[in-house]
This record gives structure tokens, C-alpha cells and sequence, in this order.
């Protein structure tokens, strides 16, 4: 019982810094995520061995492989109930993943959430020096390497623009030497059309300075036809 009693609690331990981490960042699978995915891939770990008889349920030694395991006495394989977390674990992980505009968003919580799920089976199994340097490394590319790229790599106020100009007098080459005047670059441009109106709309993704002003902006793009409507929208997450 003090194996299992052990394992549980490293395992919280481990998903508690990776989910506080998360949490910070104020993404959707947070602290109670990652804690409820890393002891749960440790207890099915700890039940695969059990029902292997990889582990005795009444053990009070704490080897990394029990006897069982070591002499290659079992009655199953272990890995076949811990195996199903590996491909469980994506369904959860791809509901962290967000579409919105041209980005896509939710992909580092979802690999965090499969590295909590695998420290969780390395801590079950026993592995307890694999399943601290993988937080370890884990926590060194969340915490103090995303510092090091935001020096490196300094983030730009990445937003879609999305406009609906009347079909008449609308100019794209006029939009664009506006947006350049503004000193706007421009990565995407997704314009459509329906042959029922007279109504084009065009979405791009840019960067703005941050001295631009909203009405700044509006004033420039109204000069290249008639504007309809216009957003904005923010794809980054504050600093």
C-alpha cells in the first residue's frame, strides 16, 4: 500500500506544476486538468500492474520493478490497459485546440496534457527518475524557454482584419498600398464574392504597429472604396 500510496502522491505533485503552469496562462485544461490526467494515468498503470501481477497489492517495498516483473513471471502483459491512455489521451488533448481566424491555438496545452498523461505511466510504473527529468525538461520549455523566445523571437500584434467593401469601387491594390503607408504588413488575404450582391468581403491577417490608432486605420482602408463594415480581432494572447 505505501508503493501505491507514494506514486499517487508524486504523481499529483507532477501534475499539479505542470497544471499550474497552464493555469497562469489562463488555458482552457488548467491546474484540476492536468492533476486529474496524471494521477489518472498513474492509477490505471498501477491497476495494469496489479492484474499482471507486476505489482503485489499488499507490497510495502518500493523497487522500481517488482519481483514479478523482474523474473518475468506474469500473468499478462501490463502495458495493454496503460497503452489505451496513449490513444485515449488525444481525444482530451484535441479539445484543447482552437481555430480562430488564420492561427490555431491549444497546441502546447495539448502536448502538455499528453506529457502529464505519460510522467502519470512512468510514475505507475515505477520510473521515477525518467518521470522527473521529463517534468523537469517539461517545465524548463514552458517556464524559462518561453522567455528565451520571447527575447529571441519578440512577439508581433498579429490580428485579422476582416472588411466588406460594395463591389463598385473597390481597388485591392489601392487597400494595400494604404496598409503599407501605415506600415502594415500583410501575411494572408482571403477575399469572396457572391454573384447575388455586390458586396465583396476580404480578411487578411497583419501585423500592426503599435502606434496605430483604430481610426487611423479605418480612414486608410475607406479610401480604397466603400466600406461596409470592419473588425478587428486580436489572434494573441496578452502578455
Amino acid at each position: 500500500m505505501n508503493v501505491i500510496l507514494v506514486r499517487m502522491c508524486l504523481s499529483l505533485l507532477a501534475g499539479f506544476f505542470l497544471g499550474l503552469e497552464r493555469q497562469i496562462h489562463r488555458q482552457p485544461a488548467g491546474l484540476k486538468t492536468h492533476i486529474l490526467i496524471c494521477i489518472g494515468s498513474t492509477l490505471l498503470m498501477i491497476v495494469s500492474l496489479l492484474l499482471s501481477g507486476g505489482m503485489h497489492f499488499f507490497s510495502t517495498a518500493t523497487p522500481v520493478l517488482e519481483a514479478g516483473m523482474a523474473t518475468g513471471n506474469l500473468w499478462g502483459d501490463p502495458g495493454r490497459l496503460a497503452a489505451q491512455v496513449v490513444s485515449g489521451i488525444g481525444f482530451l488533448g484535441g479539445g484543447a485546440i482552437l481555430r480562430q481566424g488564420f492561427n490555431v491555438k491549444g497546441l502546447t496545452t495539448a502536448a502538455t496534457i499528453w506529457v502529464s498523461a505519460a510522467i502519470g505511466l512512468a510514475i505507475g510504473l515505477g520510473a521515477f527518475y525518467a518521470a522527473g527529468i521529463t517534468l523537469a525538461c517539461a517545465l524548463f520549455t514552458l517556464v524559462l524557454l518561453e522567455r528565451i523566445e520571447r527575447k529571441i523571437f519578440p512577439p508581433k500584434h498579429i490580428k485579422t482584419l476582416f472588411m466588406v467593401f460594395k463591389e463598385e469601387n473597390f481597388n485591392q491594390k489601392h487597400l494595400e498600398n494604404e496598409l503599407f503607408r501605415l506600415k502594415i504588413s500583410i501575411d494572408n488575404i482571403d477575399m469572396s464574392k457572391t454573384f447575388t450582391s455586390d458586396i465583396i468581403r476580404c480578411s487578411m491577417q497583419v501585423h500592426i504597429p503599435e502606434h496605430t490608432s483604430f481610426n487611423d486605420l479605418a480612414s486608410a482602408i475607406k479610401r480604397a472604396g466603400t466600406l461596409v463594415k470592419m473588425e478587428l480581432t486580436v489572434n494573441e494572447n496578452p502578455s
